[in-house]
């Protein structure tokens, strides 16, 4: 099998791995900031996930939630760091997705992407009142650099 030899590779280094399709996912455990964990992930071979739909999220925090260090969640490949206020995602992928926080949802009144120029980076959330939505964060957002980031590598 094609994948065996990425997944070897990636659990020898003592990362749980997870796979979906033509995916393989791990934790970067924390901390680490967001372009801190985007270093890693290429280190390793692959960058930060692309979600591609509402499946693909699914799958995310459903595997994740449980391995988070804290419910404001993991760095995804989602940024604006080329032009603020412009998302794209790290790997250059041309997915058009998105599951931003909704407004209403508590603590949440005009919901996201906030336009604050320096919340560049995005990360999964896992507050209950907002699991598996997106939130945009600066680089050095306290409570996900804990967490880490989700990193993603080709099968």
């Amino acid at each position: 099998m094609a994948s065996r030899p990425i997944v070897d590779r990636l659990t020898g280094q003592g990362l749980e791995v997870f796979q979906r399709r033509g995916s393989a996912y791990a934790l970067l455990e924390g901390p680490l900031t967001w372009r801190d964990a985007r270093r890693k992930a290429r280190r390793l071979g692959g960058d930060l996930v692309t979600i591609q739909g509402p499946g693909e999220n699914d799958f995310i925090t459903r595997r994740f939630e449980p391995l988070a260090a804290d419910d404001c969640g993991l760095w995804i490949g989602l940024n604006s760091i080329k032009d603020p206020g412009r998302f794209q995602w790290s790997d250059g992928s041309a997915s058009r997705y998105r599951h931003w926080v909704k407004a209403g949802v508590p603590g949440y009144r005009d919901g996201m992407p906030s336009e604050d120029p320096a919340r560049r980076f995005v990360h999964i959330y896992f507050n209950p009142a907002a699991r598996g939505y997106w939130k945009n964060s600066d680089n050095t957002y306290h409570d996900v650099v804990l967490g880490g980031g989700i990193a993603e590598f080709a099968l």
